[in-house]
């Protein structure tokens, strides 16, 4: 097949050109999940939880309450005129509601003073192609409130949803903040769960290597190679801007709530540590295979070699009896055949057992 010249763009590189040539604070959705927008909506104190599905943001004024705290679900971002409603109905800056649409951007937490904004990868794991999927989960965390913007449906925050509905959730009678760690917590907490597939994959790979007759390719170690890329990519940011959050006293953030966020700060410097270990497991397998298929061509070599040696003899040999000419001094004897044959027969067995006796083969 005859390559193609230059390079082809991805979709998520298509998707940004949207934003070029438009004034900032423009938005444009930059993924390619047209799910269509809807909004699940959680208002909740310490003695009541309601629980809808408003159409219109012009309905968030009435079913969100001034004394209690509320959880504003999006999920799809398609609609950007919706979610340019809601960043006017709760006064969202407008590069803040950019950033929410631009679903190739790196995790990052920014405090606005009125808002805290933070956006991070959420992963799923699709175990018939032993890969993971992305998704961006924005989190819009103000005053008694918080927004939570995702790409598409299904996430890891149902069983939180049941604890909140079933009255058993500490978020109940905290603020937005925790309920924006509880949030994010799930989230990383995923992540042990992407990582433990990724071991389980790893292993496999070191126990088939050790075998007789390893069936893994290059390509696989490729693969995991490029996952544990992937991951870096994601979570290193991530655990940086925790970090600098834990630095800076922001009046969003809650002194209590922060001895959870360091606990998230902890649990992303375990991630990393374990990336860095299977990295280094990944490239002593990499090392462990290019040895593997270079000892299998050795032993081919080496074969290929001893049949060559042993044969050279016979065919010098049989060439030389077989020229024609007439006054060759062995053409008369009657056991010249028989005698040439025990001759070659025994050059071969006598290197075979020379090269047996020098540890050859």
């Amino acid at each position: 097949m005859k390559a193609k010249s230059g390079l082809r763009a991805t979709g998520k590189t298509r998707n940004y050109r949207k934003k070029t040539g438009l004034p900032p604070g423009t938005l444009v959705y930059t993924g390619s999940s047209e799910i269509k927008t809807t909004l699940d909506l959680f208002t909740f104190n310490q003695s009541s939880i309601a629980r809808s599905s408003p159409t219109q943001v012009a309905d968030l004024a009435s079913l969100m309450p001034n004394d209690g705290n509320s959880w504003l679900n999006c999920t799809g971002l398609s609609d950007t005129q919706l979610i340019d409603e809601i960043g006017a109905h709760f006064k969202i800056h407008p590069l803040l509601l950019e950033d929410i649409l631009n679903t190739s951007a790196m995790p990052k937490i920014e405090d606005y003073s009125d808002v805290l904004y933070i956006s991070l990868k959420m992963l799923r794991w699709i175990e018939t192609e032993h890969t993971f999927d992305t998704e961006q989960v924005s989190f819009v965390v103000g005053k008694n409130y918080l927004i939570s913007f995702q790409e598409k449906p299904g996430d890891v925050f149902e069983p939180f949803r049941e604890r909140l509905l079933n009255g058993v959730s500490k978020a109940r009678n905290r603020g937005s903040d925790f309920l924006a760690y509880i949030l994010t917590d799930k989230i990383v907490d995923q992540y042990f769960t992407v990582l433990e597939k990724i071991e389980n994959l790893i292993e496999n790979a070191e126990l088939d290597l050790i075998g007789e007759s390893p069936s893994i390719t290059a390509r696989d170690l490729m693969h995991l190679k490029k996952q544990l890329i992937l991951l870096r990519k994601y979570i290193y940011p991530l655990r940086d801007e925790v970090r600098k959050l834990l630095r800076t006293e922001s009046g969003l953030v809650d002194r209590k709530t922060g001895k959870y966020i360091d606990d998230i700060y902890d649990h992303l410097q375990n991630i990393i540590q374990n990336l860095e270990t299977f990295r280094d497991t990944i490239s002593s397998l990499m090392d462990l295979y290019s040895s593997t298929v270079s000892n299998k061509l050795n032993n081919v070599m080496k074969t290929l070699t001893i049949v060559g040696a042993i044969f050279i003899p016979l065919t010098f040999l049989a060439g030389l009896y077989g020229m024609n000419f007439n006054y060759m001094p062995e053409l008369q004897y009657r056991w010249s055949y028989p005698v040439l044959l025990g001759v070659m027969f025994t050059i071969a067995i006598g290197m075979f057992i020379y090269m047996k006796s020098r540890k050859w083969f």
